[in-house]
């Protein structure tokens, strides 16, 4: 019972030496140099390579879904009651053409301010007669600008008013084309259907540009700036390559997935960018000259990072070393390594298992040496 007081005693003044010993110090003390022979260093295939500046560069590279442009997305309506009559395109996916025709209908509301413009027209081309003229002139030029601004507030167009003009015959239809050239992407039109005003009757994209929506990072997210470049490629078309650059990047982050939503927008010659297709998407980015260290040269023991600096004739010293942003195969160097001085890049972890049994074995010594002092 007495050797067991005697041996906890000894441990709790060993553990108090421990935590009375600074930072620093313990920090120093889990590595140690070491010492290999020349012979040895080529049978543990220990290699080391010397640290320079470097023009660094990282390459952000995720999955992009293509979409619609919504900024050149039109919604086909009409400003008046009516009855669809004829439909020129019946599916959804076709392609159309500027001004092509979608639908007729028929409105008695539009007829009758077709009838009106044409009295109104009439009474402007016969003078009136009276010490009223210049009145009775002026108010039916009035009416006559009034019927006409009424059919092009409904948007009729203006070769149908100058038909309208010319032939004096109001028509019963009104032929609705499309305001853009694309695809359609939504069709609510069928014969006979009632439309009203705003009502949306067809949705119609122009894809000549789309919008790529990919999610970046947050870690990354800082590289990402407005307008720069970016690249796609799609497995719909291989060894081909897109370029387009960045237009709008997300203030909000994704909490399950830690991302934040980029736009792209690119070019879509001959239609080949589908809404609904996965897309490739690259981003090159320049971060300038820094002083870099191989990342295969990094032991990241969690609290910290080493790296082995050759010193010469098969010494290797243990270095702390903080490290910045990551760009391929390094590290940005912030602090613990100089220009020219040369690092361990493989086998390493052989180095650091026996720098720790050293320094292992040297504490173990110096806790002997404490031990003796204590019994003195």
């Amino acid at each position: 019972m007495i050797p067991v007081i005697i041996f906890l005693l000894l441990t709790m003044q060993t553990l108090d030496g421990m935590e009375s010993m600074p930072q620093d110090k313990k920090h120093a003390s889990s590595h140690a140099e070491v010492q290999i022979d020349p012979e040895r260093l080529q049978l543990f295939g220990i290699t080391t390579e010397k640290l320079q500046i470097r023009d660094l560069s990282k390459t952000i590279r995720t999955v992009g879904l293509v979409e619609a442009d919504e900024r050149r997305i039109a919604n086909v309506q009409t400003k008046f009651k009516g009855w669809i009559e004829k439909l020129f395109v019946n599916f959804t996916g076709t392609s159309v053409s500027n001004e092509e025709p979608l639908f007729s209908v028929y409105s008695p509301d539009l007829l009758t301010a077709q009838e009106e413009y044409l009295l109104a027209l009439k009474s402007s081309e016969h003078p009136t007669q009276g010490i009223y003229k210049e009145e009775l002139d002026q108010s039916n030029d009035d009416l006559l600008i009034a019927a006409r601004q009424r059919l092009e507030l409904w948007d009729v167009p203006k070769e149908e008013i100058q038909r309208l003009t010319k032939t004096r015959i109001p028509t019963k239809t009104l032929t609705i084309n499309s305001p853009v050239e694309g695809i359609v992407l939504k069709k609510d039109a069928f014969v006979g259907m009632n439309v009203e005003p705003g009502m949306n009757i067809f949705t119609i994209a122009d894809l000549s540009q789309v919008w790529v929506l990919a999610d970046i990072y947050e870690q990354d997210i800082s590289w990402i700036k407005m307008g720069q470049k970016a690249t796609i490629s799609l497995t719909s078309f291989p060894g081909k390559s897109l370029i387009g650059s960045v237009a709008f990047i997300s203030y909000i982050v994704e909490p399950s997935t830690r991302t934040m939503k980029v736009r792209f927008d690119f070019d879509n010659p001959n239609n080949q960018l589908k809404p609904g297709m996965y897309a490739t998407v690259e981003t090159q980015i320049s971060m300038g000259k820094e002083l870099a260290v191989p990342e295969s040269a990094v032991i990241d023991t969690g609290e910290r990072k080493i790296v082995f600096v050759s010193t010469g004739k098969g010494h290797f010293e243990p270095r702390e070393v903080q490290l910045g942003f990551k760009a391929g195969p390094y590290y940005q160097v912030i602090s613990g390594l100089n220009t020219d001085e040369e690092v361990v890049t493989s086998a390493q972890f052989l180095i650091d298992s026996e720098s720790r049994l050293k320094a292992a074995g040297q504490g173990m010594q110096g806790m002997d040496m404490g031990q003796k002092k204590h019994d003195r």
